[in-house]
C-alpha cells in the first residue's frame, strides 16, 4: 500500500472587488453572506444551500402485504407483482427484501378523501376537458375501471378506457435487470368525441412516504441538484414543486405567467428519484421519452396531503392566453391538437453503498454513456477567461460601439499570465460582431473594425493556438435583437399558438426567438465566413439550453423537432468548424459539447428543498469539463472557491481591457466590475489553487460524497484521492486529517494523482 500524501491549504484572498452574489435565490431559508460567529455559521452550513449530514439510522424494516396482488415476472433480482384492478405495483428487491409499492398500504389510515386515495392507488390519473370544456380529474379506480391484462415473460401490457372521460390507453410495464419500465405508446391513446385529454400522472405515487416514517428524501434535478428531506407535515409552502424538463414552452406560455413553484434555474435533466433508508434503499427513474412535453413534481408532507411523492407527468395540451383584440383582451384556452409523443421512464432500483444521491448520478450517468450522450472529452484543469470585445452604446441620432477589449491585446494578457505560472487556460471572446454584443443578433459578421482588422484576429487565433490555448468566440442561434439586421420579423421569428411573436426582455432589450429552421439555415450559412476569419471553435449560448415549438406558417415545428434541429445545427458547427462550448446546457446537448458553461452551483432554494447537493457535478464530472459562473461578481469569494474545489468545477473570469464604468449606459451595466489589471491577481490565485486542488483528480470521476459535519466535506475521486472541504471557521480533524479553517486538505498516494 502506498503512503498517503496529504496537502493542506487555506485560502488567503486577495481584496474583494464584487459585491453581488452570481445566484439567484428564491424564498431563501438563509442569505449567502458571510457569517462571523459559530451560531450563524452553523445556521448558514446547515441551510438549503449545503447538505446535510446523515444521521445514524436503523435498517428500515416495514410489513408488506401482498393480499390482491398476483406475481406477474421475475428474474434474479426482482420480482414484479402487479394489482390487475388499479395496476398498482409491488417490486420486491429479492437480495435485500425490500419491497417497493406504487401505491399506500391499505391496512393503514391516512388522511385522504375518496380523490386523493383513488389517485394514490392508481397507477395513472389523467385531467381532461368534459364536453363543456371543464378541466376533471379521473384515475382508474375513479369509475371502478377494469383494465384489461396481458401477461409476458418481462411483464405486461394494460388496456385502460376511463369510464368517464371516454378516453383510453394502454400501460406496458417490463421487469429489467434493474427495475421496471413503463411505457404508454402515443398511437394507442384514444379521445372520445367531445372529451380530451390534458395530462397524466404516471405512477406518481410509488416510493411515497407519510411524514417522517421513514428517514430518507426525494431528489429534484433543481439547478445543481436538490433533497426534500422526509419530514412532519408543515406549512412551509402551499404549493408543491413543478419542474418543467427543460423549462416552460414559451411557444404557449407566456415568460411570466407562471402559477406554481417553478425552479428559477431551469430542469437540464429528465431525472428524479427516491431514497428510503440512505444506503439502504432507493430508485432513479429517468424519463426516456416525453420529456419534451414532461415535469418533474413533488409534494412534500404538508402540501395537500401528509405525504411525501415525487412523479412524473405529461401535457398532451397546454393552456394558453389568446388574445381576442387589439388591446390585448383574451381568454384561456387549450391546445385544439394533442401533442404527440410515447411516454417512457424507467425505475432502477438502488440498494446498500448506492442507495443515495451518488448512485443516482451514477447511474444516469451509466445511462447517458449507454445512449451515446456522454463521452470522455480532454480535461486539463484549466481556467476560463472570457473577454468582452465591444457593447452598443444607445444614442439620440445613431448608436456607438464601446471597444472594451480589441482582440490584438488578448495575446498580451495571456503572455503576462503565462509570466506568472498560468499556463492552462481558454478563452472565449464575446461582442465580436460589427455592433458589439448586443447590437447584431443574428448577424455575425462582418468583424467590428474597433476591434481590429480581420488580419488582427487572425494572428490573435494562431498566436494562442501555438500555446495550445484554444479561442472560442461567444455566438448564439437562438436569439435576434429587435432592431438588429439580417432576419426578417414577419418571417424568421418564431410564433406562439396564439399567433404572437416569441418575445422577451434581455439585458432590457427587447428581443425574439429564431424559428429553428431558420437557425440551422443560419449555421450552415456562416461555415464559410468563420473559415475565412480563421475560427475554429464556438461558445453557443441560449441555443444549447432553450427549447420551443413554433407556430409560424411556413416554418411550424413542435419542441421535438426543434430539438432534433438543433441537433443538427450543432453536428453541422461541429463538424464545419469545430469544438463547440455551450453555456448551461441540458442533457440532450451534452453529447455535443466539449466544454459545459456557467454549471449551476445551487439549487433554488425553495423553503422546502433541505440540501443542495452536486448531482449534476457528480454525473458529468471525467467526461465534461464544467466551469463555475464568473468569480467577479462572488459577494463571498471565499466560499464560492471553496464551493468549486468541493463540486469539481473550474473558475471563470470575465475581463475588458477597459474599465467597466463605460458599460454604465449600456444593455450590460450589470457587469460592473471587469478590468484585467484589478482581477489579475485573482485570476492567478484561483488558478494555482484549482492546480494543487482539482488538478490532482483531473479526468477522474467522482465515486462517494459524505458530510460528516456541518460545512465540511469529503469528495472521493476514482483514483484514490479525497478532497476535503472545511467551509467553516475553525479546523476540522477526523481521525489523520487535519484541514484548517476556510481551507481543504487533499489526500493521495506519494506517487501523486493520474
Amino acid at each position: 500500500m502506498f503512503k498517503k500524501m496529504r496537502i493542506a491549504v487555506i485560502l488567503l484572498l486577495l481584496p474583494i472587488h464584487a459585491i453581488a452574489d452570481s445566484t439567484t435565490l428564491l424564498e431563501p431559508e438563509t442569505t449567502p453572506e458571510t457569517m462571523t460567529n459559530d451560531s450563524e455559521s452553523g445556521m448558514k452550513y446547515g441551510s438549503a444551500q449545503y447538505t446535510l449530514t446523515e444521521r445514524d439510522q436503523e435498517p428500515i424494516k416495514k410489513e408488506v402485504s401482498f393480499e390482491g396482488f398476483n406475481k406477474i415476472a421475475e428474474n434474479m433480482n426482482l420480482a414484479l407483482y402487479v394489482d390487475e384492478k388499479s395496476l398498482a405495483l409491488k417490486i420486491e428487491n429479492k437480495q435485500t427484501g425490500y419491497v417497493w409499492e406504487s401505491g399506500l398500504d391499505s391496512k393503514k389510515e391516512y388522511r385522504l378523501n375518496d380523490t386523493w386515495t383513488e389517485l394514490a392507488q392508481s397507477a395513472i390519473t389523467i385531467d381532461y376537458l368534459d364536453r363543456k370544456g371543464k378541466l376533471k380529474t379521473e384515475s382508474i379506480l375513479t369509475n371502478d375501471t377494469r383494465p384489461k391484462i396481458q401477461r409476458d415473460d418481462q411483464g405486461f401490457t394494460a388496456s385502460v378506457n376511463l369510464f368517464q372521460a371516454k378516453i383510453s390507453f394502454n400501460v406496458q410495464v417490463e421487469l429489467t435487470k434493474e427495475g421496471i419500465t413503463v411505457t404508454i405508446p402515443d398511437e394507442k391513446v384514444k379521445e372520445g368525441e367531445r372529451t380530451k385529454i390534458v395530462s397524466m400522472k404516471v405512477y406518481p405515487f410509488l416510493g411515497a412516504v407519510n411524514e417522517n416514517e421513514i428517514n430518507g428524501y426525494m431528489f429534484i434535478p433543481d439547478g445543481s441538484g436538490a433533497l426534500i428531506r422526509y419530514q412532519k407535515s408543515s406549512k412551509k409552502s402551499a404549493s408543491p414543486f413543478i419542474g418543467s424538463i427543460f423549462g416552460p414552452d414559451h411557444g404557449y406560455r407566456s415568460f411570466n405567467s407562471v402559477k406554481y413553484v417553478n425552479p428559477v434555474q431551469l430542469i437540464k435533466i429528465p431525472v428524479f428519484g427516491a431514497i428510503h433508508g440512505v444506503k439502504q434503499n432507493g430508485f432513479v427513474s429517468i424519463i426516456e421519452s416525453g420529456q419534451e412535453y414532461g415535469e418533474i413534481v413533488a409534494f412534500p408532507a404538508g402540501v395537500s396531503t401528509d405525504l411525501n411523492w415525487v412523479h412524473s407527468q405529461y401535457n398532451y395540451r397546454y393552456e394558453y392566453y389568446q388574445p381576442t383584440s387589439k388591446s390585448m383582451d383574451g381568454i384561456n384556452v387549450y391546445q385544439k391538437e394533442r401533442n404527440s409523443f410515447d411516454i417512457k421512464l424507467q425505475y432502477n432500483f438502488l440498494s446498500g453503498e448506492n442507495a443515495d444521491y451518488v448512485g443516482m448520478a451514477k447511474r444516469y450517468q451509466q445511462y447517458l454513456i449507454e445512449n451515446g450522450m456522454l463521452e470522455k472529452q480532454k480535461d486539463t484543469a484549466d481556467i476560463r477567461l472570457e473577454f468582452l470585445g465591444g457593447e452598443v452604446k444607445k444614442g439620440l441620432l445613431w448608436d456607438s460601439v464601446i471597444p472594451m477589449t480589441k482582440v490584438g491585446e488578448i495575446p498580451g494578457f495571456i503572455e503576462e499570465l503565462n509570466g506568472e505560472g498560468l499556463v492552462d487556460q481558454f478563452v472565449i471572446y464575446k461582442g465580436w460582431s460589427k455592433g458589439g454584443l448586443t447590437g447584431t443578433l443574428p448577424a455575425k459578421f462582418p468583424f467590428e473594425r474597433k476591434l481590429g482588422s480581420i488580419s488582427d484576429l487572425q494572428d490573435t487565433v494562431n498566436l494562442l493556438s501555438k500555446k495550445d490555448i484554444p479561442m472560442y468566440f461567444s455566438t448564439d442561434y437562438t436569439k435576434a435583437y429587435e432592431g438588429a439586421k439580417g432576419f426578417s420579423g414577419s418571417k424568421d421569428v418564431a410564433k406562439k399558438i396564439s399567433s404572437e411573436t416569441i418575445s422577451y426582455k434581455d439585458k432590457d432589450l427587447n428581443a425574439f426567438y429564431l424559428s429553428p429552421g431558420m437557425s440551422l439555415e443560419m449555421a450552415k450559412e456562416d461555415i464559410e465566413h468563420y473559415s475565412d476569419y480563421n475560427i475554429k471553435n464556438l461558445a453557443l449560448d441560449a441555443t444549447g439550453y432553450i427549447s420551443f415549438s413554433d407556430y409560424s406558417k411556413d416554418k411550424k415545428s413542435n419542441r421535438i423537432e426543434t430539438l432534433e434541429t438543433y441537433s443538427q445545427l450543432y453536428e453541422v458547427l461541429s463538424k464545419h468548424v469545430g469544438g463547440l462550448a455551450l453555456y448551461e446546457p441540458n442533457s440532450y446537448a451534452l453529447a455535443a459539447t466539449e466544454r459545459y458553461l456557467d454549471i449551476p452551483m445551487y439549487s433554488s432554494n425553495y423553503v422546502f428543498e433541505t440540501d443542495t447537493v452536486p448531482f449534476l457535478q457528480i454525473v458529468l464530472k471525467g467526461y465534461i469539463p464544467y466551469y463555475a459562473p464568473f468569480s467577479n461578481f462572488h459577494s463571498d469569494p471565499e466560499d464560492e472557491l471553496l464551493r468549486m474545489i468541493e463540486y469539481g468545477a473550474y473558475p471563470s473570469f470575465l475581463l475588458t481591457s477597459e474599465p467597466s464604468q463605460l458599460l454604465r449606459k449600456t444593455a450590460s451595466k450589470d457587469v460592473y466590475t471587469s478590468e484585467y489589471s484589478i482581477w489579475k491577481d485573482d485570476v492567478v490565485q484561483q488558478y494555482n489553487v484549482i492546480k494543487e486542488s482539482l488538478g490532482q483528480v483531473k479526468g477522474e470521476e467522482i465515486v462517494s460524497r459524505y458530510i460528516p459535519a456541518k460545512g465540511i466535506s469529503e469528495v472521493t475521486y476514482a483514483n484514490g484521492v479525497k478532497i476535503v472541504v472545511n467551509y467553516t471557521n475553525k479546523p476540522y480533524s477526523s481521525q489523520e486529517i487535519n484541514v484548517p479553517a476556510k481551507g481543504f486538505v487533499v489526500e493521495t498516494n506519494e506517487e501523486g494523482a493520474k
